[in-house]
């Protein structure tokens, strides 16, 4: 209990000192702003924010490796693809989505989990988390203040046999397999991390719809000859295959418990991700798809 409090007020201070600093200080859209040693911050003006939290590259000795019981893979490329998609963003549009990304390796820190598995109880990652996700509390603060609503993305990367991208929406491979009529009854929908889209999607759009059908980002994404599931050319994984359905950030950030700022994981294989011509096309065309959905869901940029 004493420990379960100590976190709690650590990250309640984090909430209010990242706020301080994100809103007691003038940041530049597209600016590049380090928030400690290894949380950067990209400001942003639209209703768009990214995270890219297995990517980091740093091993600092003062922070020791988590133990063996933790997946520890850096997602690679996952960092360079999120400033191919700012810029590719910024000269499609005029905008800058908002970014936070961690630069600890994930040996060190998995920004992606809950604080006690994310850090294994060094004090120096538990900051590192806090400031991590205390700002992309902040981020979906200013979002909700000046839109109303918005799209948080979590940047993944897999490795996973299949040569394909892979959306997260929690709901599982075996959710996702259900009958059609059941998976549209809405059931699951508490659950799913668009949930505030179900809900207030223009168009009247069911479930299966908004995740695999034509105005889904992965329809979007196979249109630009991304392969991509869900979607409609896959709208499920087959049985014995891998699948991420998504996890601790987009829980937490998405609107499957409320809220007005949905939430989608992208999962990019690692066939693409270190082809370096398939890297600059795959972030190309998830800033195309994004600006897309948006456009289609949530605001004429």
């Amino acid at each position: 209990m004493v420990q379960r409090n100590r976190i709690s007020l650590l990250l309640v201070i984090g909430i209010c000192l990242s706020a301080h600093h994100a809103f007691g200080q003038t940041f530049e859209p597209g600016g590049s702003y380090m928030l400690n040693a290894y949380v950067e911050y990209m400001h942003g003006n639209m209703p768009l924010v990214i995270s890219v939290p297995h990517g980091g590259y740093e091993k600092p000795d003062t922070i020791p490796e988590r133990d063996g019981r933790f997946a520890k893979n850096q997602d690679i490329y996952t960092i360079e693809i999120a400033y191919e998609i700012s810029k590719t963003i910024y000269k499609a549009s005029g905008l800058y989505p908002y970014i936070v990304i961690n630069h600890l390796h994930r040996t060190r820190l998995d920004a992606n989990r809950n604080i006690a598995e994310a850090a294994n109880g060094n004090s120096d990652a538990e900051g590192v988390w806090i400031t991590y996700q205390s700002h992309l509390d902040s981020v979906a603060y200013s979002i909700n203040k000046n839109y109303g609503k918005g799209l948080f993305i979590d940047l993944h990367g897999h490795r996973h046999k299949i040569e394909r991208m892979e959306l997260g929406y929690l709901l599982s491979a075996d959710e996702l397999r259900l009958d059609e009529e059941l998976l549209n009854s809405g059931l699951l929908n508490e659950y799913c991390s668009i949930r505030n889209l179900l809900n207030t999607n223009n168009k009247g759009l069911s479930l299966t719809e908004l995740i695999r059908g034509e105005y889904s980002l992965g329809a979007m994404l196979c249109e630009l000859g991304q392969p991509c599931m869900p979607a409609m050319k896959y709208e499920m994984p087959n049985v014995g295959e891998p699948y991420f359905s998504g996890g601790y950030n987009i829980m937490r950030h998405g609107s499957s418990s409320g809220g007005t700022i949905d939430g989608i994981q992208i999962e990019v294989d690692l066939q693409t991700r270190s082809d370096k011509r398939k890297q600059k096309r795959v972030a190309e065309d998830v800033s195309q798809a994004l600006l897309q959905f948006l456009r289609i869901h949530y605001f004429q940029l």
